[in-house]
């Protein structure tokens, strides 16, 4: 890993981006948590977290969309989780076919990577992104909406992809 001052400034960390991303690191080093329980809590942290939204009237505030299934709808609604949050650095979401999106992390500017900003010696991406949109997109639109299509995140290069069926 870089030098970790280098981290925080380069991608803009602050105090729970460190936090939470050296929290799963530790608990990865130590053999206590994997990819999967890791997508089984961020779930859970999406369930919070809309409840947290919910509580201060945050989702009332939301832009309402015609057809949920919209790539733009879509797009909105990952904006506004990292509106909230400020996890994902550079990112996009981007067409792939006609029920198909892709969203595309720019690896060296995300926030709370295990192992770019929490140090994480372990193989594999180690990934909480990809479930926790999954499962706070679909709250935030009352019904499952979107549907992870690939195994958590893969590195493409210097970006961090994962893809979603949107349901119609």
């Amino acid at each position: 890993m870089a030098d970790f001052k280098t981290v925080v400034v380069e991608r803009d960390i602050n105090p729970y981006h460190s936090f939470l991303s050296s929290f799963f690191a530790g608990f990865a080093e130590l053999g206590m948590i994997n990819q999967g329980s890791i997508n089984i809590v961020s779930r859970r942290a999406a369930e919070y977290l809309y409840s947290y939204l919910e509580a201060r009237d945050f989702l009332s505030k939301l832009e309402k969309f015609e057809d949920v299934t919209s790539p733009e709808c879509i797009r909105y609604h990952v904006d506004t989780v990292n509106s909230f949050l400020n996890i994902m650095g550079g990112y996009e979401v981007v067409v792939v076919d006609q029920d198909e999106l892709s969203l595309r992390i720019a690896g060296d500017l995300c926030r709370i990577c295990p192992k770019g900003v929490g140090g994480a010696e372990i193989k594999g991406s180690f990934c909480p992104i990809p479930n926790f949109i999954e499962k706070m997109v679909n709250l935030m639109l009352g019904r499952e909406v979107l549907a992870l299509e690939s195994e958590g995140i893969k590195k493409e290069g210097a970006t961090c992809v994962t893809v979603f069926k949107a349901k119609r």
